[in-house]
């Protein structure tokens, strides 16, 4: 949650840089950083996530597997030929 607090915080950040006063040059690097950590923080949140996914995905459902025990018609009417 901390992560997706920080990135909205960057955002407001990246609002405000316009209305501070702030050299251009400053600007600018302030919007790479700005976004350089937005996008560190946003593949952080998507590995977590792909993380709990697997993990939530991963259950494997095992059943029981039954054969059926019946006689071959034939042997049911007394038909066993053995010549």
């Amino acid at each position: 949650m901390v992560k997706i607090s920080t990135i909205f915080a960057l955002g407001i950040f990246v609002v405000l840089i316009q209305y501070l006063g702030i050299p251009a040059d400053w600007k600018n690097n302030l919007y790479i950083l700005s976004g350089i950590f937005i996008v560190a923080l946003s593949v952080m949140i998507r590995k977590e996530l792909n993380v709990v996914l697997k993990h939530l995905h991963d259950d494997v459902i095992q059943t029981d597997t039954f054969t059926e025990n019946t006689q071959k018609q034939g042997e049911l009417l007394g038909e066993n030929k053995l010549f």
